[in-house]
């Protein structure tokens, strides 16, 4: 059977788990620690060159890019 993922989208930070063993597990963030290595920035941006960044990468970048930041968005 295939694993069923859960994503939390919070407005500053968002993280994702999987359920195994039948408990929720935190899917770790490949950016390394960020609040306790769980979670991540709910950032997105979009280069010149046409590359998309999510989390860490799109924060990073995010003072020198700013029309191309998505830092804050509300349903």
């Amino acid at each position: 059977m295939g694993k069923v993922i859960g994503i939390d989208l919070g407005t500053s930070n968002s993280a994702a788990a999987v359920l195994e063993g039948g408990k929720p597990k935190i899917i770790p963030s490949a950016e390394g620690a960020s609040l306790y290595g769980k979670a991540f920035p709910s950032v997105v941006a979009f280069t010149k060159d046409g590359q998309m960044l999510v989390g860490e990468p799109a924060k990073r970048q995010s003072i020198s890019n700013p029309d191309g930041t998505i830092t804050g968005a509300k349903r």
